[in-house]
């Protein structure tokens, strides 16, 4: 077993988050990305955050703040042409304690009050990082790319320990108790001591690599290597109890979802060409729900009903259902391809209904939008997951919400806030449905003349595409190319926070 090298200093108070706090990837350690807090709509920009020597602080939140965020046609927010960092697409602002924590690829990790957006701290972080911090106690964690994990005091931003890894490390840190624990691509698992980055225990080599994210319950903790297997460790002392293969080519930018009992796996499919009219036939002649998940379930084992259906396969697999005591799948889960663009359909989300939310590639949607929408004749919808068998059971409060854009090839990542269902992704911005009566509002688009124009949001950072910018949605210059991700934003208390590459923007409720 070879031992981390740990670089400790003091630690205080207890660990643990304050109620409304958003501590980590999709706030807790299973991954289920929801709180209890709530934010109504319509919505203003409270704050934007540029870097640690400017933060756009709107006019019309508090008295005294300087700057005009109203969005309107024909006005542009009063932001920078560049910024000297690139912010991961596949960075979530965590909040704790009333500070939000982010880091970059260049290699600096930021504290910022989250009431204010002022910057508190900035502290070099060596190699950068691509993925989401952790908070625990008075912590803040981050994965980085030289293959370390680096903790800083959340106050003060000091250097606190480090725990050196075997290799890279692109999984945001999972903290369950008093311990984080951590992924590298040498394909171990670790437990460290969050006060102090100590060895708790180390995981024998699980496989070639592991680059996506971790989950954990009470007891186990879940990685995926990516030869495709899906391994349970104990949570107490790492020992694998059981392992499943599961198809793909991927699970980079993923992470597994644990909720009563069973294991949410997401994995990058084989045929990584997209979505786009794939299925079409299948739903062309499915008359009912119940036919259309039956004949899904038919050409995801591989029939093509005689010729009728194009490119059966079990390689359109993405979605696996795992028991988490024995690690097989009781159910297969009828979801074909859906996302496109480079990437994999986002993981699930659990609402605050106890609901497990998926996309499905359907004929009978009942939430989203009707069809056709680009990339397909029918549509795309979010539906709940039968936890029994694995059916879908639609959310019909007798209308679509009616969301735009959507189209098949650039969904969202998910998270729930109240009764509310966040959506996000860097290039079409973010929007919110109310799961109790199907509204929705378009949260923030980044151009309003992007992509031919008529984007409408309530947050819209400039009127037309920037000159010069590569893509007409790229409103500031980075110092690096962008990593276009998709993760959902983060909800504490009163505010909405998500990242782009060039800052970070805290949402309110508009009065």
């Amino acid at each position: 077993m070879k031992t981390l090298f740990i670089l400790a200093g003091l630690f205080v108070a207890q660990l643990g988050a304050l109620a409304s706090d958003w501590p980590q990837l999709q706030r807790d350690g299973a991954r289920t990305g929801r709180t209890p807090d709530s934010v109504a709509p319509p919505f203003r920009a409270r704050w934007i955050w540029l870097g640690s020597d400017l933060t756009l602080q709107n006019q019309d939140s508090e008295v005294g703040w300087p700057h005009d965020l109203e969005t309107r046609p024909g006005y542009t927010y009063p932001i920078p042409v560049s910024v000297p960092f690139t912010i991961s697409g596949e960075v979530q602002p965590i909040v704790a304690n009333n500070r939000v924590f982010l880091g970059t690829i260049e290699g600096q990790a930021f504290g910022i009050d989250a009431t204010t957006g002022l910057n508190l701290w900035t502290s070099p972080l060596a190699g950068g990082t691509m993925c989401t911090a952790s908070a625990a106690g008075t912590r803040v964690m981050f994965a980085c790319l030289d293959g370390a994990i680096r903790a800083f005091d959340q106050a003060t931003g000091l250097l606190q320990w480090t725990a050196y890894l075997r290799k890279t490390t692109t999984s945001a840190p999972c903290v369950i108790g008093n311990n984080v624990y951590c992924a590298d691509h040498a394909g171990y698992v670790y437990a460290l001591d969050a006060a102090t980055g100590q060895l708790v225990w180390e995981s024998d080599r699980l496989g070639p690599s592991i680059q996506g994210g971790l989950a954990a319950d009470a007891t186990s903790l879940y990685a995926c290597t990516e030869d495709m297997v899906c391994h349970a460790l104990n949570l107490a002392d790492g020992v694998e109890r059981a392992q499943s293969q599961v198809r793909g080519q991927s699970f980079r930018t993923l992470h597994p979802v644990v909720f009563n009992n069973l294991l949410y796996v997401h994995t990058a499919p084989v045929p990584a060409i997209g979505s786009e009219y794939v299925m079409d036939d299948l739903m062309a002649s499915s008359a009912n729900l119940s036919q259309e998940e039956a004949n899904i379930r038919s050409w995801l084992a591989g029939d093509n009903n005689g010729g009728a259906w194009q490119d059966a396969s079990a390689d359109w697999r993405h979605l696996f259902v795992l028991s988490t005591s024995t690690m097989t799948e009781p159910f297969v889960v009828a979801a074909g391809p859906a996302d496109g663009s480079g990437m994999s359909a986002r993981p699930v989300v659990v609402d605050n209904q106890n609901r497990v939310l998926a996309y499905f590639k359907t004929r009978f949607a009942t939430l989203t939008a009707p069809g056709p929408i680009f990339g397909t004749d029918y549509t795309v919808d979010i539906a709940a997951i039968n936890q029994t068998n694995g059916n879908r059971i639609p959310i019909d409060n007798g209308h679509f919400s009616g969301l735009w854009m959507w189209e098949t090839d650039n969904l969202y990542a998910m998270s729930v806030a109240g009764n509310y269902l966040w959506l996000r992704q860097n290039f079409r911005g973010t929007q919110v449905i109310n799961l109790t009566n199907s509204t929705y509002r378009y949260v923030e688009a980044a151009v309003r003349g992007n992509d031919g124009g008529g984007f409408n949001a309530d947050i819209i950072y400039a009127d037309l595409p920037t000159p010069g910018m590569e893509y007409e949605y790229d409103v500031v210059q980075t110092a690096h190319y962008p990593y276009q991700g998709r993760v959902a934003p983060a909800v504490s208390g009163q505010f909405v926070y998500f990242a782009e590459s060039f800052g970070l923007v805290c949402a309110e409720h508009l009065p």
